[in-house]
């Protein structure tokens, strides 16, 4: 008997609450596409640094790190704002599974001494 006289109670405060918003987008989920190369991440860098080469221009050192079980290859770009100078430069590189290799990128078109004053530098992986 007590729970007809709640249901009786909760079925007219419930009817205001029960519309539900309309769905939007698509009724069907999307059909996936290539593998996107962006998304493995068992190739890393580790550790990024600068050095002045012997000519004077900069030179960028990359530690990439292979976090898998299996070799990996990748293009790594590095890209680099000093002043009103922005370039980049690529790089395919190659680690053997769980190991890590030094690699560097050298920027003829940069001088180290106008990056340290004030440059950045961008990684990702192509």
């Amino acid at each position: 008997m007590h729970r007809r006289r709640l249901l009786a109670l909760a079925l007219p405060l419930l009817g205001g609450c029960s519309s539900l918003p309309k769905a939007s987008g698509p009724r069907t989920p999307p059909t996936p596409g290539e593998p996107d190369s962006s998304a493995d991440r068992s190739l890393g860098v580790r550790n990024l640094d600068v050095e002045e080469a012997e000519d004077g221009h900069l030179r960028v050192l990359a530690t990439v790190v292979n976090r898998s079980n299996t070799d990996r290859t990748r293009t790594l770009r590095i890209r680099v704002r000093a002043g009103e100078t922005r370039t980049e430069r690529q790089q395919t590189v190659s680690v053997a599974a769980g190991e890590s290799q030094e690699v560097a990128f050298d920027f003829t078109d940069v001088a180290y001494d106008d990056f340290s004053g004030d440059g950045s530098l961008n990684t990702a992986w192509l």
